[in-house]
């Protein structure tokens, strides 16, 4: 797209010096134009996290282009252990959007075969390159598919222009280029339809004020700037033909994860008989998730970001004010997830199709058999985590020392996937314990900063505060519930085996329900009640909602261990 007349992508390697990633500083938009440099994978997760990028596509281009930078600071011995740690931090600074993981991953698939630290380095610079390129393509046809939309609209209502909500970002600043929900309405504009946008503010950050309504003048597109709960209003009154939005991560269902605010959205479309479509490219897909209100991660960010805005002020200055009372605290949900239901189509690059399995499939067969729904991995509580290190110690190499042999019996590691699974952990005193990070269980050895420490938590309001440069596990509320049911327990371990959790299930073992997933607050409960009715250590529970999912917990490190072995290599009869 253009910038004042000049060609721009949201990303790309400073011209002269490929060591370098050019960004598109979103933080100083729309009242200053300033491209951001990175030069290390560090810089590169701080501008993930800190939305200097943003937007499903381009994430998971700045992973890609974030994996090219480790590889060049990738040292010449254990070069490969380097990028996997890298990967790992990059896979941590985001949890909602599915580009993200999905980005790291293909890149580590890239470069898997490289043989030298130099070799490494072409591999990921062309794998990033394509997959930018990629993004850009499919944001393009997916643009081309979803003008057929609009068309048929301008048609039924000739000499008036096709007037669309939209919400949040979902334009070429939070792609590489043409955006997924803009894309369409650029492809429109451009075969001459007469169309308007209703852009949303998108409260708390107003990347609808500050970034779409800035694109889309820089495009020309006639837009009108509303208040967030304008749009029910403009339905009822009939100035609303369409609702499109983008999206950061759909399920295998049609479910959709998308800015806070969207299912609300949705609602009011299906009140008033108007078309909710989903833009998104293929990346958005998460072919391993069925149920996105109980599975998909809601990221929860800063409460500064709703007591606090930024503008121009009259004299052209950039200040941010404090909008509520100094005491007054407030939660900052990132996402919401609109139910397959309430979606009347989605726009990829393949195609345009319903939003359930069976239409989904139509458009990407492969996926049949490749992706069976699975959750392992993903984090479902609200994160409040504090950046740091976890120093070194005797219990940190204890935990390690027993999680490597736990790796080698397979009963921690990664599926064909690429989705980890297994974690450890170790109380250090009160409820605080050492737990493995999240997204590590494909290595056989971690690192302190692969660790984690989990200081708080809470089952009512389903939050785990830990400290570290990567999330707690995914299972760090089921860790904790044991530890506060038995003071006596000291160190828990959660592995996964068919072969224990199949026979473990058939001799009646303790076990939870088969309907309650793993990572919930209804797990942390079940768990806890589980654990008051076995008082001798160790223990040996299966979490029959959870696959595979088998569960060890007791006084010492050695004794769990040793109980896992030891049933492992039992024969058990039916």
């Amino acid at each position: 797209m253009k910038v004042n007349g000049k060609p721009y992508r949201t990303i790309w390697l400073k011209e002269g010096d490929d060591q370098v990633v050019q960004v598109i500083n979103q933080l100083k938009l729309p009242h200053a134009f300033e491209i951001a440099e990175l030069a290390s994978v560090a810089d590169m997760c701080r501008a993930i996290s800190n939305m200097t990028v943003r937007g499903a596509g381009l994430i998971g281009a700045s992973a890609g282009f974030g994996m090219y930078l480790a590889a060049l600071e990738a040292p010449e011995q254990g070069f490969h252990d380097f990028m996997r740690q890298a990967a790992a931090k990059l896979k941590a600074t985001r949890p909602t959007a599915a580009n993200l993981v999905w980005a790291v991953e293909r890149m580590l698939a890239a470069i898997a075969v490289a043989g030298t630290p130099t070799h490494l380095r072409q591999l990921a610079r062309q794998a990033a390159v394509a997959l930018a390129d990629e993004d850009a393509a499919h944001c393009r046809r997916l643009g081309e598919h979803g003008l057929a939309l609009i068309a048929a609209i301008a048609q039924r209502k000739p000499g008036q222009p096709v007037n669309i909500l939209t919400h949040c970002n979902a334009g070429w600043l939070a792609f590489v280029d043409f955006g997924s929900a803009t894309a369409p309405i650029y492809a429109a504009h451009d075969a001459g339809i007469a169309v308007h946008v209703w852009v949303d503010e998108t409260r708390p950050r107003n990347q609808g004020a500050s970034l779409t309504a800035w694109e889309l003048g820089q495009h020309g597109v006639p837009h009108t700037l509303i208040a967030d709960n304008a749009g029910g209003h403009l339905m009822q009154h009939g100035l609303v033909d369409m609702v499109i939005t983008g999206a950061d991560r759909v399920t295998r269902s049609g479910d959709v994860a998308n800015k806070i605010g969207t299912y609300l959205k949705a609602l009011a479309a299906r009140d008033n008989g108007i078309p909710m479509v989903v833009a998104l490219p293929s990346s958005t897909f998460d072919f391993t998730l069925r149920d996105g209100v109980a599975s998909i991660p809601i990221e929860e960010r800063g409460a500064e970001e709703v007591r606090c805005v930024s503008g121009k002020t009259c004299h052209g200055g950039i200040e941010t004010v404090q909008i509520c009372p100094n005491t007054t605290p407030a939660r900052n949900w990132g996402f919401d997830v609109t139910p397959a239901r309430l979606v009347t189509k989605l726009i990829c690059e393949r195609g345009i199709c319903d939003a359930n399995e069976a239409a989904i499939l139509t458009l990407f067969p492969q996926e049949k058999q490749m992706n069976a729904p699975s959750d392992d991995g993903v984090i479902k509580y609200s994160s409040q985590r504090v950046d740091g290190v976890v120093e070194a110690s005797a219990q940190l190499d204890e935990l390690n020392t027993a999680r490597t042999a736990l790796f080698d019996l397979g009963l921690i590691g990664a599926y064909p996937n690429g989705i980890g699974y297994g974690n450890l952990s170790l109380r250090t005193s009160g409820q605080q314990f050492l737990i493995t990070a999240s997204a590590t269980g494909a290595m056989r050895q971690l690192q302190p900063e692969q660790f984690c420490l989990v200081e708080s938590f809470s089952v009512e309001h389903n939050s785990v505060r830990s400290r570290g440069s990567l999330e707690a596990s995914s299972e760090s509320m089921t860790h904790g519930a044991i530890y506060a049911a038995n003071p006596a327990v000291h160190c828990v371990m959660h592995v996964h085996s068919r072969r224990l959790f199949d026979a473990l299930l058939a001799q009646r073992a303790p076990h939870t329900a088969a309907d309650i997933p793993y990572g919930t607050p209804a797990m942390a409960r079940a768990v806890a009640q589980l654990v008051a009715t076995q008082p001798a250590l160790p223990v040996l529970f299966v979490m029959a909602g959870h696959d595979e999912g088998v569960v060890a917990y007791g006084a010492d490190i050695g004794s769990v261990l040793a109980l896992l072995v030891d049933t492992l290599n039992r024969k058990f009869t039916s």
